[in-house]
């Protein structure tokens, strides 16, 4: 008889739990579901707060190595600047009146910055963008620097017969090449466009 009830028992319980996993199985499910999603929310919020954070970083990161970069370009730029100006008041030391001799010094000085303002374009090529157009002015200043020596030569050899008028012209695009140059570099179109704008007053003087 004992057997009997604990049988009968077990028949029972079974299809009690077969029962229930027919009649609730969505019920379980969902809950299932729903015990899944808090276990890991923490885990999930912590992931997105992770690669917000990582993403801020990378952002200021980005933007300091910019800056580094831009101050770069900035110091090359300055330095540029200065050899466009050295050139300048070198050849405004340059007068008529002024003995030969001392015009083919002068004239040999204004070569030697003329070399240096070139080299200077180089460095500020190198470290630089495409969104200036240094190729056209680097060739600009290389044919101003094959123009220009042939004047110190005559000056030289030929004191006589220099070509003062010639030279004259050359001073004043140069001055005017100085003038309109952006003191500044900025990263922008504007300056761009300047910059461009005055690399324009080296063509009458090679053409």
């Amino acid at each position: 008889m004992m057997i009997v009830s604990k049988q009968k028992k077990f028949i029972t319980l079974f299809w009690g739990l077969a029962d229930f996993e027919e009649d609730s199985f969505g019920c379980l499910f969902h809950l299932l579901q729903e015990y899944m999603s808090k276990k890991y929310s923490k885990t999930v919020a912590f992931v997105v707060v992770f690669f917000v954070l990582l993403s801020i970083f990378l952002l200021f990161n980005n933007g300091g190595f910019n800056n580094k970069s831009k101050n770069k370009v900035s110091s090359y730029y300055a330095s540029f600047i200065s050899s466009v100006q050295s050139l300048d008041l070198a050849l405004a030391q340059i007068d008529e009146d002024q003995e030969p001799d001392e015009i083919a010094v002068r004239m040999f000085d204004v070569y030697t910055y003329i070399n240096f303002v070139n080299d200077r374009l180089d460095l500020l090529i190198d470290n630089t963008d495409n969104s200036l157009e240094l190729d056209t002015l680097k060739n600009d200043l290389s044919l101003l620097k094959n123009y220009y020596e042939p004047l110190v030569r005559k000056q030289i050899s030929n004191k006589d017969e220099s070509n003062l008028q010639a030279h004259n012209e050359f001073k004043k695009q140069i001055h005017l090449f100085n003038e309109a140059l952006p003191k500044e570099f900025k990263n922008t179109k504007d300056f761009a466009q300047d910059f461009n704008k005055a690399a324009k007053h080296i063509k009458p003087i090679i053409n």
